[in-house]
C-alpha cells in the first residue's frame, strides 16, 4: 500500500536525524506527503505558504497548475484550490482542534472558493480529541491508527489515503 511506503519513508528520515525533534519530523512529514501528491499529478506548493490577505501559515496548498507564487510562498486567492493542514501525529487536544477550525474558517470566510482539509499520518486509536469533520466542519483524513499491545507499537491503515486522493481529485477537477 502506498501509505505504508509513505510512513516508512517518514520514519526512516526522522530516525536518521539523530535526535528526537517534533519540528523536524513535522517538516519531513509535509515534504514526503508533498512528494506523494506530486507523484499523483497534483500541483502542490512548497510547505509553509500563505494566501494574500489571510494571516494564516498553511502547510500545503494545491494551486491551479498555472499559478505562480510570489516570493515562492505567497499565492493570490484565485490561484488556490485547496489548503491542507498536515500532521505526523495528529492533534494534541481540543485547543489544537479549535485552532485548525479557526484557521480554516479564516481562509474560507474570505475566499469561499478555497476548500480546506486536515490530514494526519497517524493518530492514537481510541483518542477522542481529534479533528473530525463534525468538530471542525471540514474534511479530515487519518492515514493510520496506532496503539500498543504488550509494549509493541501496532499500526493499521485506515483506507483514508484512497479517500483523500479521491477528495483531492474531485476538488481539483482531475478525476
Amino acid at each position: 500500500m502506498e501509505e505504508d511506503q509513505m510512513l516508512q519513508q517518514i520514519l526512516a528520515i526522522s530516525e536518521g536525524f539523530g535526535a528526537r525533534c517534533r519540528k523536524f519530523t513535522g517538516a519531513v512529514t509535509v515534504e514526503v506527503f508533498r512528494a506523494f501528491l506530486i507523484r499523483h499529478g497534483f500541483a502542490v506548493s512548497l510547505r509553509d505558504v500563505f494566501i494574500r490577505g489571510v494571516p494564516v501559515e498553511i502547510d500545503l496548498l494545491l494551486p491551479a497548475k498555472s499559478a505562480a507564487a510570489k516570493h515562492r510562498i505567497l499565492y493570490e486567492p484565485d490561484q488556490v484550490i485547496c489548503a491542507l493542514e498536515v500532521k505526523k501525529l495528529g492533534s494534541f487536544g481540543e485547543p489544537a482542534v479549535k485552532a485548525i477550525k479557526k484557521n480554516f474558517d479564516a481562509i474560507t470566510q474570505r475566499h469561499s472558493n478555497i476548500r480546506c482539509a486536515y490530514v494526519t499520518l497517524e493518530e492514537r486509536k481510541g483518542y477522542t480529541r481529534i479533528p473530525t469533520q463534525s468538530k471542525i466542519g471540514y474534511p479530515c483524513f487519518t492515514l493510520f491508527l496506532h496503539w500498543t499491545t504488550k509494549g509493541n507499537l501496532q499500526r493499521e491503515a485506515t483506507g483514508d489515503w484512497t479517500r483523500l486522493l479521491g477528495f483531492l481529485h474531485k476538488t481539483c477537477g482531475t478525476d
